[in-house]
């Protein structure tokens, strides 16, 4: 009885109040997490808790501990039923939810963050500026580029100079994504980094975006002593297209590397067919 009661008073809470929950809400976080973790207490006294709890930072991380501890279901409950009436909190709790997860099951909440669409912009945005974990960090610069988010243009760009190669990759990926042309100074500066595997993620960026102001950086790029910068090169140009573009994949024609003259011919075939 004493948990049906709880879960009618979190559920009046919840509905007595705006669409946005906030933090400025006078409860007890600590009691209710106290009800929460009752062995007696219903999955749906639990959600509606758990719609409580979110609104709060404290609340969260409780969550995201619940989460891990076994709770999954659950807390993924209390997402479902919030994501249409408060999808901010919803895309703060997925966004701390990813960053503690593990390896691929990050990939789970990110998944979700993108589905959930522009609501997750802002959230994405923040923990791009001060995610410390460098899986967290790709996963974040991915989500954004695939949301198409402007207002992550600077932080992706920023991150071009992260000390881990692997986000650096992310963010040149998420630039090209984003196609947005304010972005390409920052995919040309790329160019210059000490990986060839950021060099060629640069190299795809551009590509992306589509820029013919970039056709001559990309060419210069076929005189790079890696195969793999100087096939990522052409990939660029026969994205971008034109003939500038077309002149330089001819002379990519003759290079030692088997793999490039193929990827040459398969870009000029295709900006042939998109001159027709």
């Amino acid at each position: 009885m004493r948990c049906i009661w709880v879960a009618i008073w979190a559920i009046a809470v919840v509905c007595g109040c705006a669409k946005e929950q906030t933090a400025d809400v006078e409860i007890d976080v600590a009691s209710m997490q106290t009800q929460f973790l009752d062995q007696n207490g219903s999955v749906a006294s639990r959600v509606a808790l758990g719609r409580v709890l979110v609104a709060h930072e404290a609340g969260r991380a409780f969550l995201v501990t619940q989460y891990g501890s076994g709770r999954r279901y659950v807390v993924q409950a209390v997402v479902d039923s919030i994501i249409g009436d408060r999808p901010v909190v919803a895309a703060q709790l997925l966004a701390e939810l990813m960053a503690a997860a593990g390896g691929e099951a990050k990939l789970h909440f990110e998944a979700q963050l993108i589905t959930l669409g522009e609501p997750a912009t802002p959230v994405l945005v923040e923990l791009a500026k001060s995610e410390t974990d460098w899986q967290t960090m790709m996963r974040t610069l991915d989500a954004l580029g695939k949301l198409k988010a402007k207002q992550g243009r600077d932080v992706m760009a920023a991150q071009l100079h992260h000390s881990n190669d692997w986000v650096r990759i992310a963010a040149a990926h998420a630039l090209g994504d984003l196609g947005d042309l304010d972005g390409v100074p920052a995919l040309v500066g790329a160019l210059e980094d000490t990986s060839d595997t950021v060099i060629s993620a640069a190299l795809v960026g551009l590509g992306k975006v589509g820029d013919l102001g970039a056709v001559q950086v990309c060419g210069q790029k076929l005189k790079h002593k890696n195969p793999r910068v100087r096939a990522a090169a052409v990939s660029a140009l026969g994205r971008i297209g034109g003939v500038e573009a077309k002149g330089f994949l001819d002379t990519a024609l003759k290079d030692p590397d088997s793999g490039v003259r193929f990827k040459a011919q398969g870009a000029l075939d295709k900006i042939t067919k998109n001159a027709k």
